[in-house]
């Protein structure tokens, strides 16, 4: 069964929790499958968290001794040569109603990806999950989200004619969450891009792309702008999104959000799921709250991913919770930053930096706001070292962590291991 992928993170509302999802392809076998749902994020006021549905719950998770990764070998990219962005915006006509005319020309430019996985088993590639895209340059090139092709094997690039071509992912970048993939195709119709920094609260926006695959293809959704510069933390990384109430669901990720005079000012990627919780314990839905990523940063990213077929993002592969000073004095431990995950194969999972381990300070600088220490690593270049002062075990040492490209770690976390220590 092909399924679209339901990443879930969140974000502090008031006092109210919100879970977003991002809308792609990543192997999920189908919604009725709980055990293969992704991860979830999140944070609540200074805490930031994570779990897998279908694997232990963090209370669960035992400590194991940590084992030390296999030395990697570096990938090699391809540069090439920046293509024309050659999108043509429609000719609207003077009427009340331009929107038949918006997407009955930018739905030639949107693109549907059927997403394949190896299976060793098989030994073949197995269509597992779909998600959306566009087209932006006739030479062949298409957007889509990073989240939508991680992974994949295989994938399959269909039009809105019926027809299809194989897709070579040229590169992403799972920070900003965006990627390019090529096709050799003729007759392609490129999407025009606009400008999210002309974007403002109220306009008129449309969604284009692929819920459930193929069945409603196409599908197109109206709303309006929420906000212009929205902070969201989405499967850990925390971006600044344009919020719109346009209806987004499962495999439209990659998708465009259009404005009213057809041009490209977001890439569709993530909805909120749930506001919070009532008295009683009940979940309180959210509607109308998608999230889409700046046209305009998508595109130095995806410049980058073309021309060098790589972009590099300084990190060290753990996820962080904050412990501020009334968590440590009702847990009895150290104020500081507390590592919740480590990633299998990072930077830290080299330097012995485990789950547990309080980061009480990072190049003496006293660690706080977990923010900060995220910014200043991400401040660094790849192959800088950064000096952590840790407690574990009721004991304080010095570690040092070789910064690496986050786009080149991954993101399986070791052991499946999350944090206990403030269970």
């Amino acid at each position: 069964m092909v399924g679209a992928v339901c990443l879930l993170v969140g974000f502090s509302l008031g006092s109210l929790l919100t879970g977003i999802v991002s809308l792609g392809a990543k192997g999920l076998g189908g919604w009725g499958d709980m055990d293969s749902l992704p991860e979830i994020h999140g944070d609540f006021g200074d805490w930031e968290w994570e779990w897998e549905w279908g694997s232990k719950d963090p209370d669960q998770a035992q400590p194991q001794t940590t084992p030390q990764p296999e030395p990697t070998q570096a990938p090699t990219y391809t540069p090439r040569e920046m293509p024309a962005l050659d999108g043509v915006a429609p000719s609207l006509q003077a009427m009340p109603n331009p929107l038949p005319d918006i997407v009955e020309s930018a739905g030639k430019g949107v693109v549907g990806m059927d997403v394949y996985y190896y299976d060793e088993a098989l030994e073949q590639d197995v269509p597992m999950a779909y998600g959306s895209g566009f087209i932006i340059s006739s030479e062949g090139y298409i957007v889509t989200n990073a989240h939508v092709v991680e992974g994949a094997s295989r994938v399959d690039v269909k039009f809105i004619d019926g027809s299809s071509a194989p897709g070579q992912v040229i590169g992403a970048d799972s920070k900003l969450d965006v990627a390019v993939v090529y096709v050799e195709a003729q007759g392609l119709t490129p999407l025009a891009l606009g400008s999210s920094a002309q974007v403002k609260v109220g306009d008129f926006t449309v969604a284009i792309g692929n819920p459930t695959g193929e069945m409603l293809a196409d599908t197109a959704t109206f709303g309006i702008i929420s906000a212009t510069a929205r902070e969201a933390n989405v499967e850990g990384q925390v971006n600044s999104y344009i919020q719109t109430d346009a209806a987004i669901n499962p495999g439209s990720s990659g998708g465009p959000l259009l404005d009213m005079s057809g041009k490209v000012i977001g890439i569709t990627s993530a909805k909120a799921l749930y506001a919070g919780y009532d008295e009683y314990g009940n979940m309180i839905n959210a509607e109308g709250i998608g999230y889409a990523i700046p046209i305009d940063e998508a595109m130095e990213v995806v410049r980058e991913l073309i021309t060098t077929g790589h972009v590099k993002r300084p990190g060290i592969g753990i996820s962080v919770v904050e412990i501020d000073q009334t968590t440590a004095e009702m847990y009895q431990v150290p104020q500081g930053i507390l590592v919740y995950t480590v990633t299998e194969d990072g930077p830290a999972h080299v330097a012995d930096l485990r789950i547990n381990d309080v980061i009480l300070s990072y190049d003496g600088i006293t660690a706080g706001a977990t923010t900060d220490f995220v910014a200043y690593v991400g401040a660094m270049e790849v192959g800088d070292q950064v000096k952590l002062r840790i407690w574990r075990d009721g004991q304080e040492q010095e570690l040092y962590v070789t910064v690496g490209d986050l786009n080149q770690i991954g993101t399986k976390i070791l052991n499946d291991e999350y944090a206990d220590l403030l269970d």
